[in-house]
């Protein structure tokens, strides 16, 4: 097999190839899940892309990702109703969640509370959120 390598921003060099981490990116904002989407496989990840929650549960249930990073303001089934989903299907719990997210009309500690690993503010840096992927990812 062909394989890769690619550097990090934290310096470390990931293997491309099977082993690469899956993230699957939730968020109704098009450009935004293009940027990112084009950061995280620069970086050296799988990424998986939906436009809602409930694209977000599907894809969650076939690709298993290693990490999900989930708006919380969406049309259709939003970032709240994804993680009740979750909880209500035994999935909460079994992946992380980095909540990305411009309206946080909810205290953090709430949102951690129902199941998130953790919260970035938007905007964000793409360094600190690909470290914090690292950081969370199995």
């Amino acid at each position: 097999m062909n394989q890769v390598q690619n550097q990090s921003s934290s310096g470390e060099k990931r293997t491309a190839g099977v082993d690469r981490k899956r993230i699957l990116v939730i968020d109704d904002d098009l450009p935004l899940r293009g940027m990112i989407a084009a950061a995280l496989r620069q970086a050296g990840f799988q990424v998986l892309l939906a436009s809602d929650g409930g694209e977000g549960h599907r894809a969650l249930t076939i690709h298993r990702p290693d990490v999900i990073l989930l708006d919380l303001a969406m049309p259709g089934v939003n970032g709240w109703d994804f993680l009740q989903r979750l909880k209500e299907t035994g999935f909460l719990g079994t992946v992380p969640i980095i909540v990305l997210s411009a309206h946080l009309h909810v205290e953090p500690q709430a949102i951690l509370q129902l199941g998130a690993s953790a919260i970035l503010p938007k905007p964000f840096n793409l360094t600190e959120l690909i470290d914090l992927i690292e950081h969370l990812s199995p």
